[in-house]
């Protein structure tokens, strides 16, 4: 038979239904707790992506600075191609002036075959220059190649049209083609200071352009290094406050398994039953 006194003394048979409940309870938290951590890892994960995307976190680049990095790479690639055409244009006011001499000479010595060919490089030479474009770059002198490329640089009186000579025979007489040659002679000098005076504001231009982008790119740079820094500061404020959800959890579960334990000893540990109860009279 079982008396009252079988049943208290089965106190550590209660005491390991007790810590096995207890300790069933743990796989099953951890099981729940790997379920709700991978929850809030994916929460974690959207929301650090939104911060990241987001441009109201902190958007520190005004929209002025990339309006003027715009425009400044704008001028500068304008003022590349302006550059080089006007270089173009002093090589060949180079050859040109060559050439002139060489037609001096020719006129000179009376051969005029040597006058013709010359005269035919100074027509090629003369298309291979360009009118240049300084309304993008804010240089509008006027050079004098528009007017050579449309009347040649040797020309003649046509029945009152200013024609461009190709052949010696287009002149009246030996003076006239003299005077042709001197007057190319004297616009070739003024074109070339015009085309010198382009190519050095050219350069200041060039200089004071390349200066200010380079300032405007690190401030912009600068703010976004600091837009960065800042999403970066959300994206770890972020972090924390999942990481201190999860430990929470994690120690509440800690202390409340404690607890069970520590309750299951004191009731069921016969060693802990105060002496003179009703349990020890009963035992």
């Amino acid at each position: 038979m079982v008396g009252i006194g079988d049943i208290f003394s089965g106190s550590n048979f209660a005491k390991g239904l007790s810590s096995l409940s207890t300790a069933s309870a743990r796989p099953n938290f951890e099981l729940q707790f790997s379920l709700l951590q991978n929850t809030i890892i994916d929460q974690l994960n959207e929301k650090i992506e939104q911060a990241s995307a987001d441009s109201g976190l902190a958007n520190n680049v005004d929209a002025f600075l990339i309006s003027a990095e715009k425009k400044l790479v704008r001028f500068s690639n304008d003022l590349i191609d302006f550059t080089f055409d006007n270089n173009r244009n002093i090589n060949a006011v180079g050859e040109l002036t060559q050439q002139v001499e060489e037609l001096d000479a020719a006129l000179a010595g009376d051969d005029f075959d040597a006058f013709n060919n010359t005269l035919g490089l100074v027509n090629d030479t003369v298309s291979k220059t360009t009118v240049t474009n300084g309304a993008t770059v804010g240089i509008f002198i006027s050079d004098g190649i528009e007017n050579i490329r449309r009347d040649g640089l040797l020309s003649y009186d046509n029945a009152g049209t200013t024609t461009k000579a190709t052949q010696y025979t287009d002149f009246a007489d030996k003076a006239a083609a003299q005077a042709a040659v001197d007057a190319a002679r004297t616009e070739l000098a003024s074109i070339a200071q015009v085309v010198l005076l382009k190519a050095e504001s050219a350069e200041k231009l060039r200089e004071n352009s390349d200066t200010k982008l380079s300032a405007t790119v690190l401030q912009i740079q600068a703010a976004q290094i600091a837009d960065e820094a800042d999403k970066a500061a959300e994206i770890g404020k972020i972090r924390d406050e999942y990481s201190q959800l999860l430990n929470s959890i994690s120690l509440s579960f800690e202390v409340s398994f404690g607890l069970a334990d520590q309750l299951a000893a004191n009731l069921f540990d016969p060693d802990r039953v105060p002496g003179g109860s009703a349990v020890n009279i009963i035992l």
